[in-house]
């Protein structure tokens, strides 16, 4: 059993957080954090650490990115941010980060590429 859900049983039990601290070998503080914690929200488990992970802006949301910047040159980030959600592109929970928008000015396009995007009902929207 984890230290965790044994702190849980023996306050459960009856115990008070100084005895479980003592018997555990764990600073009192701990102990009434967890059972806090548990009183609150009925779980023990840990929670992450650290902020929230750079999410990558997927080829499709890349490619239209790239379409509004061919078309639009003069295009400000947060304005093709409020395109990707208007046109359907993406969805304000999955709508990449205006730094990962001005991070594809630095992704070299292919003459190919272009030439797919001429073709897309995306660049018909901007014209």
């Amino acid at each position: 059993m984890e230290i965790r859900e044994k702190i849980v049983e023996l306050a459960k039990s009856g115990l008070k957080p100084c005895q479980i601290s003592k018997e555990l070998r764990v600073s009192h503080g701990c102990v009434s954090k967890l059972l806090t914690k548990w009183r609150k929200t009925g779980t023990v488990k840990p929670e992450k650490i650290g902020g929230s992970r750079p999410k990558k802006v997927l080829p499709s949301v890349a490619r239209a990115i790239t379409v509004y910047k061919h078309y639009r040159p003069r295009l400000q980030s947060w304005q093709i941010k409020e395109y990707l959600i208007k046109d359907g592109v993406c969805t304000d929970g999955n709508v990449p980060s205006i730094s990962s928008i001005n991070k594809l000015d630095y992704i070299y396009i292919p003459v190919s590429l272009i030439e797919i995007i001429n073709r897309t009902d995306v660049a018909e929207k901007l014209n």
